[in-house]
């Protein structure tokens, strides 16, 4: 198998996870797609796909990579994180308790980030999840047009949040459930939802959001044939669930090889003072991700890298050289504050560095590369002024839509990038005003819907981070 960059985890060299109700069992069981309703004579990529068990442009199983996605939900913080990085590759995170130094660590070496709402609740407002998106852009200087996945807390979400992350800019959401009937390869939602009809999504008419993918979480089914989803480590014991896994991993890899999906909370795999030991229950997991990454034609892989090779799908042996599964970190020449800087977590878990900054509001302490908030950020007011004025000389330079993260030097005011290979425009930034952090307002207004006269690809509030392989903030489904 190969381990590689991907929009949302961490893994060997870049890699990708997610939970069910709690986050644990599917309620309602299986779905019928009974109203589902799609021509793929008209539905083509690389723009629309129709839901289908087959591997998509026509290829053969045998041809088609194994792809596995592995995301982490929730907050970012240090001792989630160094779970997450043991394990590997995709994040989905909420804002609260979040380090968002540690938020642009993990996009910096390769792995996705992805928005679970500002403060983790089910059927979230638009407001919530702008709001989310902003600040990860603001203090996690991810590029607005890198924030492309959406998931719902406690995987609640309702054709309104659907129709939400479409007016905000999103690519995708990865929300849904699919067990066995409607076990489909990521599709998009020109005509409707496939997945979770048992709760209505799928009426005629009631969910049709053109360019909008939906990559579903992949069930396991157990012994008694009850589709687990998140946490799956939870449900059983260590070598029941190890078998559970790997029955179904094989359902797929021998079928029509759908992805497969590993969606962890790091916190249940974490050992804190107090709390049982969770070192069984990681090293299942573990053992679980190195024995399918030693399986021929299997890729470990971000949400975002998933779907590039959706909408240009091509076969196992052309797709190590696909540009977007390279993991190259950039040499810039000389260290600065952009996730690859020296980062010292403490024995308590505290990050700190000397060119980050530290952002204390009593209850809340976390650091940036960037400019701390003059006020504790809130669902009202995500990115609140910046607590230096852009005169003062310790005042950080923010992110441009000309240049990533990972080339720009915020104290310098520098794009390191010199050549057409790293150069970078971020068609997702925001061109209203709206006066945040001495930046470019992210166009919406302050009920999270879009201004009219601005581009609605950025949401004003609410944050999720989402990796394929770990959660930032550890979000709870």
């Amino acid at each position: 198998m190969k381990f590689l960059s991907i929009t949302t985890a961490i893994i060997a060299a870049c890699l990708v996870a997610p939970a069910i109700a709690q986050e644990g069992a599917v309620p309602g069981g299986t779905s019928s797609a009974s109203s589902y309703s799609c021509d793929p004579n008209t539905c083509k990529l690389p723009n629309c796909l129709c839901a289908s068990t087959s591997p998509p442009g026509g290829l053969q199983p045998k041809d088609t990579p194994q792809f596995v996605v592995v995301t982490f939900d929730d907050s970012v913080q240090a001792k989630l994180l160094e779970t997450a990085n043991d394990m590997l590759n995709v994040k989905y995170v909420s804002m609260e308790y979040t380090d968002f130094s540690l938020v642009q660590q993990w996009y910096a070496n390769g792995h996705e980030v992805a928005d679970h709402t500002f403060t983790h609740v089910g059927s979230p407002s638009a407001q919530e999840i702008a709001a989310a998106k902003s600040m990860l852009h603001e203090y996690g200087g991810i590029p607005y047009g890198k924030l492309k996945g959406f998931r719902a807390p406690f995987l609640n979400y309702t054709a309104e949040t659907l129709s939400n992350i479409q007016q905000q800019g999103f690519q995708y959401d990865t929300s849904s459930t699919a067990t066995v009937d409607d076990c489909f390869w990521p599709y998009t939602l020109d005509n409707g939802m496939a997945n979770d009809c048992w709760t209505g999504i799928c009426a005629a008419g009631k969910v049709k959001l053109p360019g909008v993918w939906e990559l579903p979480m992949y069930a396991v089914m157990d012994n008694a044939n009850t589709p687990q989803l998140m946490d799956v480590y939870l449900a059983g014991s260590v070598a029941d669930v190890t078998t559970w896994s790997n029955n179904n991993f094989q359902r797929h890899y021998t079928g029509n090889r759908q992805p497969f999906g590993i969606y962890v909370h790091p916190t249940h795999l974490t050992n804190y003072p107090g709390t049982p030991d969770a070192s069984a229950l990681k090293k299942g997991v573990v053992d679980l991700i190195q024995s399918l990454a030693g399986k021929p034609d299997v890729w470990f892989v971000t949400n975002q890298q998933l779907l590039q090779w959706m909408q240009n799908p091509v076969p196992n042996s052309q797709l190590a050289s696909q540009p977007y599964m390279q993991c190259n970190l950039p040499n810039t020449g000389k260290e600065i504050c952009n996730g690859l800087e020296n980062i010292t977590i403490s024995a308590d878990g505290v990050a700190s560095g000397s060119l980050l900054q530290n952002c204390n509001f009593n209850t809340t302490n976390w650091h940036t590369c960037y400019n701390c908030p003059s006020a504790a950020p809130t669902l009202e007011t995500p990115v609140p002024s910046a607590l230096l004025q852009s005169n003062d000389p310790n005042y950080r330079k923010p992110v441009p839509d000309n240049c990533d993260s990972i080339w720009w030097d915020p104290i310098a005011g520098q794009c390191l990038c010199t050549n057409s290979t790293c150069a970078y425009k971020d068609t997702a930034v925001p061109t209203a005003n709206n006066k945040t952090n001495g930046t470019s307002g992210n166009g919406t207004s302050p009920d999270g819907k879009p201004n009219s006269a601005a581009n609605a690809m950025v949401p004003v509030y609410g944050v999720l981070i989402t990796s394929i392989v770990a959660g930032l903030t550890g979000l709870l489904l």
